[in-house]
């Protein structure tokens, strides 16, 4: 069976999936061209070229406040005992409160190759979500930057908050035919957990000036040359970019980096010194035996 068209007084549906002459409330369309008539033409249409500053800003505030949106979800979830959706849609509010770190880097690609890096990461769901265990991280008290980076390369495990967002929202068969149901699995300390981990990103990433046109436009200016650097540069150029900031009057305050978005650039710093936690979780990983070299 086959929707009719329908009828309405809107914009053609350009931009979210290829160009149709269907307004966009039209769903399914009927016509001839690039439209939704087929499944191939349902799909959304992604962008991966570089990013405007105007782009830029528009998409860090679109991801922030779907953070925000999908933590204060969660946390409803979890006043009514719903535990394993709070722990799902909380893994998801991680995933796009990293996304602006994401965006950041992608405007500072030199070249297509860059560009397209960047967005490999934006799409990666373990990618978004390396940076998660940060909060806990900081609360054992490394005396460094080294150390927390330390601390962050043993520690971290984007494939364990991926995988609990697979078994908090579908069951499955695991292991010698043992069956999974959600509710069995996730319960409220798990899910505890999660929530406030996605709600320490949400308050320590909330909209400043730095994401602003002049700020982001600061940003490329003097973090130019890192699209990938290593962790303590990373963390170097974010403390002198700040400083910069404050100069330039985009922030205020007398901490180097303020509380309403720290947590947020911290996940930036690493999403720049992607390829050298990348080398370093190889490393970790030939040291502890879980990987033949050469394999």
């Amino acid at each position: 069976m086959r929707l009719a068209a329908r009828t309405h007084d809107g914009p053609p549906c350009e931009g979210l999936w290829n160009k149709c002459e269907q307004p966009v409330s039209t769903r399914f369309c009927n016509c001839e061209g690039e439209g939704l008539s087929t499944q191939a033409k349902s799909r959304p249409n992604p962008y991966r070229g570089s990013l405007t500053l105007t782009a830029a800003v528009r998409g860090i505030v679109v991801a922030k406040e779907n953070a925000v949106r999908l933590l204060a979800d969660a946390k409803l979830l979890l006043e009514n005992a719903r535990h394993p959706s709070a722990c799902a849609l909380a893994v998801l509010s991680l995933e796009e409160a990293i996304k602006p770190g994401i965006i950041r880097k992608i405007i500072l690609a030199t070249n297509e190759e860059e560009t397209r890096k960047g967005w490999r990461l934006f799409t990666s769901h373990l990618d978004k979500l390396t940076p998660w265990i940060i909060p806990s991280l900081i609360a054992e008290n490394p005396e460094t930057y080294e150390d927390l980076v330390e601390l962050f390369m043993r520690k971290q495990d984007p494939v364990l908050l991926d995988s609990l967002k697979q078994i908090a929202i579908y069951s499955g068969c695991y292991g010698k035919s043992h069956w999974s149901a959600p509710k069995d699995v996730i319960n409220k300390s798990v899910a505890e957990i999660i929530v406030h981990a996605a709600l320490v990103f949400a308050t320590s990433g909330q909209q400043t000036q730095v994401d602003s046109e002049d700020g982001l436009n600061l940003w490329k200016n003097e973090m130019a040359g890192c699209f990938s650097v290593g962790y303590v540069t990373a963390n170097n150029r974010i403390v002198q970019f700040f400083e910069t900031a404050k100069r330039s009057g985009i922030v205020t305050g007398e901490l180097p980096i303020p509380l309403e978005c720290a947590f947020d650039f911290l996940a930036t710093a690493m999403v720049l010194s992607d390829g050298e936690v990348a080398e370093q979780r190889q490393l970790l990983d030939l040291f502890a035996g879980n990987e033949t070299p050469g394999a």
